[in-house]
């Protein structure tokens, strides 16, 4: 298995989960898991897990994102601002 995402059937995903398990805790792999030809689940490092549930809670913030947006407008920005819109 080499390329960084991979679509495997769920048989085989079975017969080979540890080492998917082992190719997906070094970060560079992700895997598609189909069940009766349909991509049902995914299999990635809970790392890139952790950094899609942190986007999803910003852009489920609109007061950030508004404050991002207008941070990207202005395109320069103290550093103050930027810590309050990161939130520090």
């Amino acid at each position: 298995m080499s390329n960084l995402s991979a679509t495997l059937p769920a048989n085989e995903a079975r017969t080979n989960f540890y080492q998917i398990l082992d190719e997906v805790g070094s970060g560079l792999r992700q895997f598609t898991i189909s069940h009766r030809g349909k991509p049902s689940a995914v299999i990635m490092s809970i790392e890139e897990f952790e950094g899609w549930q942190e986007t999803l809670e910003i852009m489920a913030d609109k007061k950030l994102v508004k404050s991002i947006e207008r941070a990207r407008k202005s395109k320069a920005i103290s550093s103050k601002e930027a810590d309050k819109i990161i939130g520090w």
